[in-house]
């Protein structure tokens, strides 16, 4: 059963979302900036640049707005006035490179919270100029670091990895059935390149996805990141389902209760 829902250029600044701590390799400059967020992290991290999931929306956008200075925060409200999230968004703009990167701003962020006021989705865009790309095995090694080795995945175009956690907390690592196969569907945010998941599977408990735009030279210019907890949306949205069924058989209760008879 599944619910639905309604430049900054360089290789520094992709790293400086990864985690905070340094370490001090002696490389070439590039190299330096690389790996210097290369410190020890946990398995399971669950945050970009310091916005992790189950955090609150001010500690999200303290946190955006410190990951990159030249970000412009706009809210993202519903229609019933609720703030569903925000989106940061440098004003530069650098030129696609391909089919999965048709170009737009060198630096998107996106942090969606649940009706209890948790952040459940966090995702970032960066797009680099030629001379700050990143390398493709420092990318995955970095993400590898950060993150632990990934869950099995195909790679269609360019470069993916993900990391797919059941809702007990047990990465999936290829036996049996994908705990994530059924977040099927995405929704578009305004504002940003990135969308976001609308339908969520109950066996799924996290799911950390990676996509990058690979150039014959072994560089990538362009990658997306996005932590989805499932679990909490998975979880809420069953909630509220049960809970307007309640209320409409409790409706048709009370409009049986009244025994209105017709006028014939």
């Amino acid at each position: 059963m599944q619910h639905n829902l309604e430049r900054i250029t360089g290789t520094q600044k992709f790293l400086g979302l990864l985690c905070k701590n340094r370490l001090e390799i002696r490389f070439s400059a590039l190299a330096a900036g690389f790996f210097s967020v290369l410190a020890s992290v946990a398995a399971q991290a669950d945050d970009i640049a310091g916005v992790s999931i189950g955090s609150s929306m001010e500690e999200a956008k303290a946190a955006i707005s410190k990951a990159n200075p030249n970000y412009q925060l706009s809210p993202l409200m519903l229609t019933n006035g609720k703030e569903a999230g925000v989106t940061a968004v440098t004003g530069d703009r650098l030129p696609g490179t391909g089919t999965t990167n048709s170009g737009g701003a060198s630096d998107e962020f996106v942090a969606l919270q649940t009706d209890a006021g948790k952040i459940w989705f966090v995702a970032r865009v960066q797009r680099f100029d030629e001379g700050g790309r990143i390398g493709v095995d420092a990318f995955k090694g970095a993400l590898t670091e950060k993150f632990g080795n990934p869950s099995p995945s195909v790679n269609l175009m360019g470069l993916s990895m993900s990391w797919q956690y059941d809702r007990d907390g047990k990465q999936w690592s290829g036996s049996g059935v994908e705990p994530c196969q059924l977040q099927h569907g995405s929704y578009h945010i305004p504002g940003v390149t990135v969308s976001a998941p609308q339908s969520f599977s109950p066996n799924c408990g996290k799911v950390i996805s990676v996509n990058a735009s690979t150039q014959p030279d072994g560089m990538v210019p362009h990658y997306s990141i996005t932590i989805t907890d499932a679990k909490s949306m998975f979880d809420e949205l069953a909630a509220r389902d049960a809970k307007a069924e309640a209320e409409q058989k409790q409706s048709l209760a009370d409009e049986k209760a009244k025994s209105v008879k017709p006028k014939i």
